[in-house]
C-alpha cells in the first residue's frame, strides 16, 4: 500500500474543506484534499442553497407579479414552467460546479472515502496518507425521521425537490425549519396542496417565535395548512396517495397527499471515518466534538469545520470555519471561533428573513440583559410606496446601548442584512444608528427608526 506524508491533510472538498485548503495554501502549508463525493463542489453548489434559489426565484418572481395589480399594473394570468425552472437551475449548478471544480483540481486530489487506522494516518483505498494534522469537512446527511412506514410511501428530500419537473396534486411537508417553509411557500405557488407539519409550537424553532408566526402568516395567506407541535407518526399508502397520521395536542390529524417531502434536521456525516481508532470524540448525532478553536477535544491532530460541527448549515460559516481551522492547525496562539458574528442566517420566503447577531432567545438563556425594541415595514414611507408593508424589524440592545441583534421579517431584508451585520459588528449603539444618515424612501430607513426607539 502505497504511504505519503504531509502537513495537512483535508477530508472534505465542500465550502468548509475548500476554505481549509485555501488556507493552508497561503500560509505555504503541503496540504492534500480527499473527498469521496463523486461530484466535486460541496453541497451548496450541487444540491442546497444555489440551486434552491434559483427555482425559488421563480415562484418569488411570480408573487411579486400576483401583487401588479394592486400599484396599477395590469398583466395577463401568470404561469410558472416548472420544467424551464429546472432547467435553468441545472444551468446555473453546472456552471458554479465547473468553476469550483476547475479550483479544486489545483490540489493534491485524493478520490474516494478515507478511513482513520491511527490518529494520524487515513486510508483512501490502496493508499495511506500520514499527516501531521487534519481538517475534517465531510457535511451532513439528511435522515429520514422515525415515521413507521415511511419506506413503503412515496418521500423526496430538498434535493429531490430541485430536480422534479412536475408539480404533484398535494404534499406533506415533515419539518418547518428553513428549508420546510421556503418550499412550501414553492410549491404553494405552482398550485400544490401543502400540509406542512411542525413539532414544536412555530416554525422556525431556532429563531424567535415573532419571526416564526411572521413567516407562518406568510405561508398562511399562501394556502398552506400548518399543522404545529405535531409528531408524525406512521405512513401508510392508500391507493394512489399517501396517508400520513401525526399526533397533535387537540388529537390524531391525518392527510393525505401524493408526496412525503422530508425537511427535518441534516445529521453530520462522519460514521464511515471510524473516529475510535483516530481517537476522536464524535458521532453522527454531536459530530466532531471540538474546543472553541476547532480542534477535537480527544485528539489535537485533528480539527472539525462546517457541518460536522453539528451547528447551523450555513456556507459562510463553514468557510469561515474551514480558514480558522487550517489557520489554527498550525498556530502557536490559535483563536477562537466567533460564532456569535458569523452564524447571522436568511430565509428566502416572501416576505424574506434576516437574523443578524444575537437573538432574543439567545440572550435571555445566556442572561444578557437587553432592550428590545419592534418596528412594523409600514411604518417607513417606501413600504407603502412599493406595497411591501408586510413584517417588521427588531433591536436588541445592551445596556450600554450597544446593538446585540436584528431580527427582520421583510421584502427586502436580505439585502438590507448587510449593513445590520456590519453595524453590529462594528460595535455601533442604538443612539449612532439613529444619527446615521440614511436615503429616504428606502426600507433601511426601518434601521434607523427602530433605533429611534432605543435611545
Amino acid at each position: 500500500m502505497a504511504e505519503e506524508r504531509r502537513e495537512l491533510c483535508v477530508i472534505g472538498a465542500g465550502t468548509a474543506g475548500f476554505a481549509a485548503a485555501e488556507a493552508a495554501r497561503a500560509a505555504r502549508r503541503d496540504v492534500v484534499l480527499v473527498t469521496g463525493d463523486e461530484e466535486l463542489g460541496g453541497t451548496c453548489i450541487l444540491r442546497g442553497c444555489m440551486p434552491a434559489k434559483a427555482i425559488l426565484a421563480a415562484t418569488q418572481l411570480e408573487g411579486e407579479i400576483e401583487k401588479a395589480h394592486d400599484v396599477g399594473v395590469e398583466t395577463t394570468p401568470v404561469h410558472l414552467d416548472l420544467p424551464a425552472i429546472i432547467r435553468r437551475k441545472r444551468a446555473l449548478v453546472d456552471y458554479f460546479a465547473e468553476d469550483r471544480q476547475h479550483e479544486l483540481e489545483t490540489y493534491p486530489l485524493v478520490r474516494g472515502d478515507a478511513r482513520f487506522v491511527s490518529p494520524d494516518t487515513i486510508v483512501v483505498g490502496e493508499r495511506r496518507i500520514v499527516a501531521e494534522r487534519f481538517v475534517i469537512a465531510t457535511g451532513a446527511s439528511t435522515v429520514p425521521p422515525p415515521i413507521a412506514g415511511l419506506d413503503g410511501v412515496p418521500s423526496v428530500t430538498s434535493a429531490d425537490v430541485m430536480e422534479m419537473t412536475h408539480a404533484p396534486r398535494s404534499v406533506a411537508i415533515v419539518g418547518g425549519g428553513p428549508i420546510g417553509c421556503a418550499f412550501a411557500q414553492f410549491f404553494a405557488r405552482l398550485g400544490t396542496k401543502v400540509t406542512l407539519f411542525q413539532d414544536a409550537p412555530e416554525v422556525l424553532r431556532a429563531d424567535d417565535p415573532d419571526v416564526g408566526f411572521a413567516v407562518r402568516q406568510a405561508l398562511e395567506r399562501d394556502g398552506v395548512t400548518v399543522v404545529l407541535d405535531a409528531v408524525v407518526q406512521r405512513a401508510t399508502p392508500g391507493g394512489d396517495r399517501t396517508m400520513l397520521v401525526a399526533e397533535t395536542p387537540s388529537g390524531a390529524r391525518t392527510v393525505r397527499c401524493d408526496v412525503v417531502v422530508l425537511a427535518t434536521n441534516r445529521w453530520p456525516r462522519v460514521d464511515a471515518l471510524d473516529l475510535a481508532a483516530a481517537g476522536i470524540e464524535g458521532d453522527h448525532t454531536r459530530g466532531i466534538v471540538v474546543d472553541a478553536a476547532l480542534r477535537s477535544i480527544s485528539n489535537p491532530r485533528a480539527y472539525g469545520a462546517g457541518d460536522v460541527l453539528g451547528r447551523r448549515s450555513l456556507v459562510h460559516s463553514a468557510a469561515y470555519a474551514g480558514r480558522l481551522a487550517a489557520t489554527n492547525a498550525f498556530s502557536a496562539t490559535p483563536a477562537a471561533a466567533e460564532w456569535d458574528r458569523w452564524e447571522s442566517h436568511a430565509l428566502y420566503t416572501q416576505p424574506q428573513v434576516a437574523v443578524v447577531g444575537l437573538t432574543e432567545r439567545e440572550c435571555r438563556a445566556r442572561g444578557i440583559d437587553v432592550r428590545v425594541a419592534t418596528l412594523p415595514a409600514v411604518e417607513v414611507g417606501k413600504a407603502l410606496v412599493a406595497d411591501q408593508t408586510d413584517g417588521f424589524v427588531k433591536m436588541l440592545v445592551r445596556a450600554d446601548g450597544r446593538v446585540v441583534g436584528i431580527a427582520m421579517v421583510l421584502d427586502d431584508a436580505i439585502d438590507l442584512a448587510g449593513e445590520a451585520i456590519a453595524l453590529i459588528d462594528r460595535g455601533a449603539t442604538a443612539r449612532e444608528i439613529a444619527e446615521m444618515p440614511h436615503l429616504h424612501p428606502t426600507m433601511s430607513e426601518l434601521l434607523a427608526r427602530v433605533a429611534e426607539k432605543l435611545c
